[in-house]
């Protein structure tokens, strides 16, 4: 069984995926305490540091794992990167980069057959792609062979359009890491522009349904799936932890006039189609179409993106579906700003999509850590 240490791990959604694709995950680590909670309930097998990354060694993740640092195939993992501030093209001495350098830290010290690093689409872009530049200088400069691109959640079965920025490092450069092929392509009837097992993207309608229908303020933390308008999707999402459960689907209460407002709202359209008189300055607030797969999830969901049927935001559920994390994946934490520590709606939002991750491991699995 291939082996990971997961950086900046959020609520888990990297660890997951591989977890899906047999992988092990020895150690991961993470500041926030409620992504600590959310992780260690879904995955109480794996050790866990809580803790800032620029405070803890190498060797305390060896040593809380139990491992030495060949016992590490996998470091994977996505640290924050706004603020990111170079001196020519390389990294600076700014306080703002430090992140990125602890993630480089690690990895050269355990010396991983294999790095996952996934960011937002703007880091190609930042600083005239110089910061692109210097990421890739980093890697190289301990050792890895790289490639990096844009990818579309939704191309690996995702219900959601969500462009990252991935890159794979190699250590060994005769074997120089390659990305997996797409598995899903365009709506139905578009299929003739793919390859004959290329599968329609995956569609809000099928994403949400069996999940209980509840209205504004209706819903629990724990309840019972539906099981009405299953689809392949839907039951793929009721997990092995606790079949059948359903966490996190509480529904937040809006008022009459904001839900006479969103129901003037088209499905695939935004409140800027409203007649100026009605609409908010804010105009992001995004309606769901159900026969396509959902714009990306943020972490203001609950206000950015309109369920498709009622006139409400999304749950942390219904954002989960969207995410591709299963059912029983159970999310820690409150559900507004006002506590220290992340959200439940951060976690979901920030999390990098389970079925995307699992893509990824099962072509690292293949293509490179059978020769490295």
């Amino acid at each position: 069984m291939y082996t990971t240490l997961d950086l900046f791990s959020g609520a888990g959604g990297i660890t997951e995926g591989f977890k899906k694709a047999g992988f092990r995950c020895m150690v991961a680590n993470d500041i926030d305490e409620e992504a600590r909670h959310t992780f260690l309930f879904n995955h109480p097998e794996v050790s866990f540091i809580l803790g800032d990354i620029r405070q803890l060694s190498a060797e305390d993740f060896l040593k809380s794992s139990g491992c030495d640092p060949t016992d590490i195939d996998v470091i994977t993992g996505g640290p924050p990167c706004q603020g990111f501030s170079l001196a020519g093209k390389r990294f600076s001495d700014d306080p703002r980069n430090t992140l990125f350098k602890e993630y480089v830290r690690i990895a050269k010290e355990i010396k991983p057959k294999v790095i996952f690093f996934e960011n937002v689409p703007g880091i190609m872009s930042m600083q005239n792609g110089n910061v692109l530049e210097a990421i890739t200088s980093a890697f190289k400069e301990i050792g890895y062979a790289c490639r990096y691109a844009l990818v579309n959640a939704a191309d690996y079965g995702v219900p959601q359009t969500r462009l990252r920025f991935v890159l794979i490092g190699s250590r060994d450069y005769r074997f120089p890491p390659s990305f997996p092929p797409a598995t899903h392509g365009k709506a139905l009837g578009q299929l003739d522009l793919f390859s004959s097992s290329s599968l329609p993207y995956v569609t809000v309608e099928e994403a949400l349904s069996g999940l209980p229908a509840i209205d504004q303020g209706e819903g629990e933390e724990a309840c019972s799936n539906s099981l009405t308008g299953q689809n392949s999707y839907s039951i793929a999402r009721a997990g092995n932890r606790n079949p059948g459960m359903v966490y996190n689907h509480r529904a937040t209460k809006h008022s009459k006039k904001i839900q006479d407002r969103y129901a003037l709202i088209p499905q695939g359209h935004s409140n800027a189609v409203l007649a100026p008189e009605i609409r908010t300055k804010k105009q992001n607030a995004f309606k769901l179409d159900l026969a396509q797969p959902a714009k990306t999830v943020t972490c203001n969901f609950r206000t950015d993106l309109i369920h498709p049927i009622m006139n409400r935001g999304l749950t942390v559920r219904e954002a989960a579906r969207l995410q591709s994390f299963d059912d029983d994946y159970r999310f820690f934490g409150n559900l507004t700003r006002k506590a220290k520590w992340l959200t439940q709606d951060d976690q979901v939002g920030n999390a990098v999509p389970p079925l995307l991750a699992y893509a990824f491991a099962r072509h690292i699995q293949d293509t490179l850590l059978p020769y490295l």
